[in-house]
């Protein structure tokens, strides 16, 4: 406790109060006892609060320093202590009370700017994502969504926030959505669905969605949900299906293939191992023409199967594209193409792989050429973020179920290999886009080459 006593002996039945000799030691805002039997200077007891004890009349001014004359009684000297001692806990619990309430009120101002710096760093992390990120409500209406899903679905041109997702999802996965929806607001369970979307600019995209629910006090206000474009993904998928299939096929007809000719230069081998029997100078041409012939095929045959293992290996490298150019390239550099006439879009730009659509669209002029045609209609056109390159001959059509005629080593002709609407399919899957037939144009036949006019995984501007 900090009350002293200076001057001289305590006086009986004061407790509480300390004796002191010298103010050195006794500290600033200390309660100080001056006896009026001891000497003091008076500038030494500055920072404290003093009370002169004293019961003779004083005629000197007193300094600042002492707060008043009291009398020598032990009561009124108790009475001081103990109510200096009370104020000075006060004081202190009032300290205590004041620094914990500072130091709450920094720990709330810290945590504010934690939590608003990383509000922030969410938001930014939510706007800049490359996945859909978006909350549906009871009903499956959009409540919340970043920028990638309005961008996705309406270039930001039309608010997405109240529109029911199913709105933007094909007819045929709707009910996919309105299950996912059911499910996380009765069950409370996460769900995934794979759906298709319709996209701005008329495109579909593929996407896994993961939902969350999101309670409160044991109540499921929201679902979270995260969309991710595997469109893509299911595409690669489908090239790998389809190069796996494709080379099945050609392992299988390779024996098929292989074997004629090989029996045909069989056969001719063991008549010219006959010549000493009689065989004939005329026959012996005969036989060496059959031999280079069915060799000519062997060679053709692995020529065919290492430009589509070509194709297959090929990089991408996607620039905007005039098709229209491009088309008439193809036509005027074929060697054996009748008259083709070219109708539609005057101009017709795209962002896709020149050389897998060149590589494509030779092989359906080869088809078309092959069926006799005296004359070709090409077409071109656009619609739903697609170019329609089409080629119609008008040849006596396709006979063959549609899906056999891309398979290897599938011909009409008995000459030909059968690999080119083979090549041409992989190459228009690789760039996310294939071929449509219409086999009975009456007359003649449609090969159609669907184009994806811009890459998927990019959101561009239509003008850029």
């Amino acid at each position: 406790m900090d009350v002293f006593w200076y001057g001289g002996p305590v006086p009986a039945g004061v407790e509480g109060v300390r004796q002191t000799e010298t103010l050195d030691c006794v500290p600033e805002k200390s309660l100080l006892f001056l006896d009026d039997r001891g000497r003091v200077q008076w500038d030494a007891i500055r920072g404290r609060r003093a009370y002169l004890v004293s019961d003779l009349p004083i005629s000197t001014p007193l300094p600042e320093q002492v707060v008043g004359v009291i009398p020598r009684d032990t009561m009124v000297i108790q009475a001081i202590v103990t109510l200096y001692t009370e104020m000075r806990e006060s004081y202190d619990i009032g300290d205590k009370l004041i620094r914990s309430l500072n130091e709450k009120e920094l720990a709330i101002q810290e945590k504010q700017k934690t939590m608003l710096r990383d509000s922030k760093r969410y938001n930014a992390i939510i706007k800049n994502a490359t996945d859909l990120i978006f909350a549906l409500g009871p009903t499956g209406k959009i409540m919340f969504c970043n920028e990638t899903v309005q961008n996705y679905l309406d270039h930001g041109r039309t608010p997405v926030i109240g529109r029911a997702l199913v709105d933007y999802v094909v007819d045929e996965d709707k009910d996919l959505v309105l299950d996912l929806v059911v499910s996380g607001f009765r069950k409370g369970v996460p769900s995934k669905i794979e759906a298709r979307f319709c996209l701005a600019g008329g495109k579909t995209g593929i996407f896994s969605c993961m939902s969350t629910p999101l309670a409160e006090d044991g109540h499921i206000y929201a679902l979270s949900v995260i969309g991710r474009d595997i469109t893509d993904i299911r595409s690669m998928q489908h090239r790998l299906s389809l190069q796996a299939k494709d080379l099945t096929l050609m392992i299988n007809g390779l024996s098929h293939e292989l074997r004629n000719p090989l029996t045909v230069i069989g056969a001719y081998m063991k008549r010219i191992e006959k010549r000493d029997n009689g065989l004939k100078a005329e026959l012996m041409g005969t036989a060496l023409s059959g031999i280079h012939s069915s060799i000519r095929r062997i060679e053709e045959m692995i020529v065919r199967i290492e430009q589509y293992e070509t194709m297959v290996n090929r990089g991408l490298a996607y620039a905007r594209t005039d098709l229209r150019l491009l088309i008439s390239e193809v036509i005027s550099r074929h060697p054996a193409a009748p008259e083709v006439d070219l109708e539609g879009d005057g101009e017709l730009m795209a962002c896709t792989d020149a050389c897998h659509v060149q590589a494509a669209f030779s092989r359906i002029l080869d088809n078309a050429v092959e069926t006799g045609s005296e004359r070709i209609l090409a077409t071109l056109s656009h619609h739903d973020g697609f170019a329609y390159v089409s080629l119609r001959d008008y040849g006596p059509g396709v006979k063959d179920d549609i899906e056999s005629i891309f398979a290897p080593f599938s011909s009409s002709d008995p000459m030909k290999i059968g690999l080119g609407l083979t090549e041409a399919r992989i190459a228009m899957v690789k760039i996310g886009s294939h071929i449509e037939v219409i086999p009975q144009a009456n007359p003649g036949a449609v090969f159609t080459l669907k184009i994806l006019m811009d890459r998927r995984n990019l959101i561009r501007d239509e003008d850029a």
